[in-house]
């Protein structure tokens, strides 16, 4: 995954920022580029300054949104720990990233609807270095879960939160942490040989 034109400058983040507040707002069918500007409190020639166009900004926003969920995942990750504890600890690292980041969870679908989404997903479910995708390989080369693509395994495992944590949202309650910890075990068992 190349993320080397990846903004990290100030004015930069505050752009993305303020696009993914929008996003999750209006949606990208009513993103523009003066709307962001506004609410980022800049000129629309400022956001040129630092993306190519709205196509750029939209394709940074999602490596901008893939690059916070990573920072946050790796500190739960501990390789020490058996793989299901690892597995476990996970899992509530990305329920508290969602927890954290309701605006992206409302907005997935918005998300998946861009361009770049997609093939950034391709390359995540690549991406040796993802600690999901090292806790299942090291999984299935223990045989301990079904050698599955990641694509599927996340769609086992992983995608269950987030659906939970747009659930939780839509419909304005709160999961108990044991029904969370028997989702765990769950998605996990869903995946065991």
């Amino acid at each position: 995954m190349n993320r080397a034109n990846e903004p990290k400058n100030p004015v930069a983040l505050r752009i993305l920022t303020a696009a993914e507040v929008l996003m999750a707002k209006d949606g990208v069918q009513n993103l523009s580029t003066h709307k962001i500007a506004k609410a980022a409190g800049m000129s629309v020639g400022t956001i040129y300054l630092h993306f190519k166009d709205k196509e750029d900004l939209l394709d940074q926003l999602v490596y901008f949104l893939f690059d916070r969920f990573h920072q946050h995942i790796v500190q739960f990750d501990d390789p020490a720990l058996p793989l299901f504890e690892r597995y476990r600890k996970l899992w509530w690292g990305y329920w508290q990233f969602l927890q954290e980041n309701p605006d992206m969870v409302m907005s997935i679908h918005q998300y998946e609807s861009l361009p770049r989404f997609h093939e950034m997903l391709k390359c995540c479910f690549n991406e040796k270095n993802l600690v999901f995708n090292q806790l299942f390989q090291q999984a299935t080369e223990q045989k301990l879960i079904a050698d599955l693509p990641n694509a599927v395994l996340f769609s086992l495992t992983i995608k269950v939160a987030l659906n939970l944590a747009y659930l939780q949202i839509i419909e304005q309650m709160h999961y108990a942490d044991a029904i969370l910890e028997e989702t765990i075990l769950r998605t996990w068992k869903a995946i065991s040989i």
